[in-house]
C-alpha cells in the first residue's frame, strides 16, 4: 500500500510492538500503543483505524518523543461507552483526546466520546439539514453545517477536559497524507 510505504520508517519502528503484522499491508493494533505503565499516561489518543493512528503521527510525530506519556488507542469503527469508561479506567492520570475525522460522523463521535468519559450519552439524529439532540432530557437543533463539540458544549452547557484534534483543511489524515504525497 502507498500509505504505508510514505510513513515515516522511525514510526513504523516505534510501533511495531503493539502491532499485529501477520496479514500484509494491513496494520491492526493489538492494544494500546505506546503504553509503559497505565498510570504514567497524560495524554490517550484515541482513532477509528490504526491508518488514522499512523496518519496522524506522520504528521505529529513529537507525541511519540514520550513513550508511556501519550498512549495511542484504536477504537474500531463501532466505538461504545463501555470500550471509553475501560480506558478511563486504565488511565487514570490521561487526559482523552479525540483524533477522528473532520465530517458529520466524527463531530458526532466527538460528542458520543466527549459524553461516555463522563458517564453521560445523547442521541443524535440527522433530519432536513439539522442535528437533533437528546441530551438530559432536553432538546436541542443545530444546524448540521454548525456542528462540532464546540456547539454541543455551547447548546447543554456540558464541561469536561476532553479535547478533539482535526485535520487542517482536510476530511482526514488519510486524505492529508494522500494530498501530500501528491505534491512530491
Amino acid at each position: 500500500m502507498l500509505w504505508l510505504k510514505s510513513i515515516d520508517p522511525k514510526l513504523l519502528n516505534y510501533f511495531s510492538p503493539w502491532m499485529d503484522q501477520s496479514i500484509p499491508d494491513k496494520v491492526t493494533f493489538l492494544e494500546t500503543a505506546g503504553l509503559v505503565e497505565p498510570f504514567m499516561a497524560r495524554q490517550h489518543f484515541l482513532f477509528h483505524t490504526a491508518l488514522d493512528l499512523l496518519c496522524f503521527c506522520h504528521f505529529y510525530p513529537h507525541w511519540t518523543h514520550s513513550p508511556g506519556s501519550n498512549v495511542f488507542s484504536v477504537l474500531g469503527l463501532r466505538p461504545s461507552a463501555v470500550q471509553i469508561q475501560s480506558f478511563r479506567d486504565r488511565f487514570p492520570n490521561a487526559r482523552t483526546i479525540a483524533v477522528f475525522d473532520d465530517d458529520l460522523s466524527g463531530r458526532v463521535l466527538d460528542c458520543k466520546t466527549a459524553l461516555w468519559t463522563i458517564n453521560r450519552d445523547a442521541s443524535f439524529l440527522l433530519l432536513e439539514g439539522e442535528i437533533h439532540i437528546r441530551y438530559r432530557s432536553t432538546d436541542f437543533r443545530i444546524p448540521a453545517e454548525r456542528f462540532s463539540l464546540h456547539q454541543f458544549r455551547t447548546f447543554t452547557g456540558m464541561r469536561s477536559n476532553f479535547r478533539t484534534i482535526k485535520p487542517k483543511g482536510h476530511v482526514s489524515f488519510k486524505t492529508m497524507l494522500t494530498s501530500s504525497l501528491k505534491g512530491k
